[in-house]
């Protein structure tokens, strides 16, 4: 028998029914969505990927355990404890600000050209690992006996070392994720792993630390308290350095014979549209998730006149994002893409803040902003992990168009922006309140300064939400066209996977 193996195309219309099946008409959305599940690729199967993905989260605990020390704890501890004078500290809380955005590329940068049997990432991880948790005790434990000035430099050369190790776990680690999978949609679920992980670490560290402080502190007093608090929340987090590091791999290589010249690295920023698109959201990002906290006291205590509500709704806002960022891959198929999920939650975003900033006590009530602002965080989480799975794309993109692939150095420029935006909202925040005639303590604050509160709090985000839902109508990097890029890259043999 003669077998003919030309493929004919049939239109759907043409095709009959047996009328013995279960089902007599065909749906053609729900046979499309049928074809594209089924399309749907993933590099790790069954029990494994969930292995793998609870294990690459598990490195946020690494760096999130002691990171939250210094980020909560440490200004306090070094003007109360360590008895450095203030305007010294936040001098010194500036300079490092600023040294841990500069060393970022330049972290990103290296880690990209490195070459080791573990890849080019994890080599990284474990020595800022293994630097990070005795920086950070050394960091806590205080000299009280010696003078300001070897005070001041004992700190100040701890912090900014601490720094360093910080950054040698975190850009490599970020850098992992657009490495770890070849597929979009399976990094991104990577992502909401590790944000739902990160945003867990964040609030059991403010939760542990001070009442370990108050525990040891039984014996020894303050001084000792801090150090060995430090300790044990450092001790926590060495199970999840090998976690994490042996847990993983770098499935998708860069091609052995590229070139990370000063050329490239400008071309990977440059001549990337959708990098420099995700990098502004960092910004919106950074100003959101950490600007708007220190905004949040000023909020609640005057503009609300109750400080007690922003200990209701700091913790409990963390565990929303958490839970909504571990199921962002839900809205990422309603909305049939990630582009669609994040012009979905910034333009929900604007509508909730616009709102907010026009409630105040002589029209609404604490409950309500406070469900408002929780409706606001479940898009936050929502666009975190949607973020964090995009950086990878726009890797390849840039691979695509310079011929280099520099994860290291994408995840650096998204940090830079995301600090940046985390520095901005307190910055102008206090200029604000120093214009508008705030007064540190009072029960009551000018109009003008409880307008500033209001204005950063709330408008201002609700801008930024803006601002991100216009530029991502700009976003062209879709399934579609990361599709036609890895078939490029593979015919340029520059798309290497394990």
């Amino acid at each position: 028998m003669r077998m003919n193996k030309e493929v004919v195309m049939v239109r759907l219309s043409d095709i009959i029914p047996n009328r013995f099946q279960p089902r007599l008409t065909f749906d053609e959305e729900a046979l499309n969505e049928l074809a594209n599940s089924i399309k749907e690729q993933t590099y790790y199967k069954g029990k494994t990927a969930e292995v793998r993905k609870w294990a690459f989260a598990s490195g946020e605990l690494v760096y999130n355990l002691p990171w939250m020390l210094i980020s909560s704890f440490l200004a306090f501890f070094m003007t109360d404890i360590a008895l450095i004078p203030a305007q010294t500290v936040a001098i010194l809380f500036l300079v490092c600000r600023i040294w841990d955005a500069v060393n970022d590329p330049m972290i990103g940068s290296m880690a990209d050209r490195t070459k080791s049997k573990m890849g080019r990432y994890r080599p990284w991880m474990l020595g800022g690992a293994v630097c990070l948790m005795p920086i950070v005790v050394l960091l806590f434990t205080a000299h009280p006996s010696w003078s300001v000035g070897a005070r001041t430099t004992y700190a100040c050369v701890l912090y900014a070392l601490a720094v360093i190790a910080a950054t040698a776990w975190n850009i490599p680690f970020s850098a992992l994720n657009g490495v770890i999978s070849p597929y979009p949609n399976e990094r991104a679920s990577f992502s909401s792993h590790r944000i739902f992980v990160s945003s867990i670490a964040c609030a059991a560290t403010n939760a542990m630390f001070l009442p370990l402080v108050n525990r040891f502190s039984e014996q020894g007093g303050k001084t000792q308290g801090y150090s060995m608090a430090a300790l044990t929340i450092c001790l926590l987090t060495v199970p999840f350095i090998f976690t994490s590091i042996l847990g993983t791999k770098e499935v998708v290589k860069a091609p052995p014979s590229q070139k990370m010249g000063t050329k490239q690295v400008l071309g990977n920023f440059f001549k990337n549209p959708p990098l420099l698109i995700v990098c502004t959201a960092f910004l919106v990002y950074g100003f959101l998730n950490y600007g708007r906290m220190t905004a949040g006291m000023y909020y609640f205590t005057y503009f609300w006149g109750d400080t007690g509500l922003f200990s209701i709704y700091a913790p409990i806002n963390g565990i929303i994002c958490a839970v909504s960022a571990f199921f962002s891959g839900y809205i990422i198929k309603l909305c049939r893409g990630k582009r669609g999920a994040l012009l979905f939650c910034y333009g929900t975003s604007f509508v909730l803040n616009s709102i907010l900033f026009f409630l105040n006590p002589s029209n609404s009530s604490p409950s309500v902003v406070i469900a408002l602002l929780f409706c606001a965080g479940v898009m936050n989480g929502f666009c975190t992990s949607i973020l964090y799975g995009m950086i990878g794309d726009t890797v390849e993109y840039g691979q695509w168009k310079t011929g280099a692939r520099a994860d290291g150095l994408s995840s650096s420029g998204t940090s830079f922006m995301m600090k940046l935006g985390g520095a901005i909202a307190p910055t102008m925040l206090l200029s604000l309140l120093e214009v508008n005639g705030y007064a540190a303590g009072a029960q009551t604050q000018t109009d003008g300064a409880l307008n500033a509160i209001n204005i950063t709090m709330n408008l201002i985000p609700a801008g930024l939400a803006l601002l991100s839902f216009v530029i991502f109508f700009f976003y062209k990097l879709d399934d579609k066209l990361h599709a036609k890029i890895i078939d490029d890259l593979k015919e340029r043999g520059e798309y290497i996977v394990d």
